[in-house]
């Protein structure tokens, strides 16, 4: 394997590194309108367990950026994807 194939490789594995928090919040609005569709349909409020999954988004993330960046994201999945509501 010659150093150039080998330099690649690193490269790669570092971006996936660096892309998982990325995904990770991108899953979140999916995650939470899926949960919340199937604790309607269902009536189990253990669907509601998504937001153990999501607690460190929620309690480290800047408020604004919670304000009006990832709260709008989410809310868009669950109301106007999945046509639900949230807990509450």
């Amino acid at each position: 394997m010659s150093d150039a194939e080998k330099g690649s490789g690193s490269h790669r594995i570092w971006l996936a590194i660096a892309c998982l928090p990325l995904v990770y919040v991108l899953a979140s609005g999916p995650l939470f309108g899926l949960a919340f569709w199937l604790r309607e349909s269902t009536g189990y409020d253990e669907f509601y367990s998504v937001f153990y999954l999501y607690a460190p988004l929620f309690l480290w993330c800047p408020e604004p950026l919670m304000d009006y960046v990832l709260g709008p994201y989410i809310e868009w999945w669950v109301v106007d994807v999945f046509h639900t509501v949230g807990p509450g």
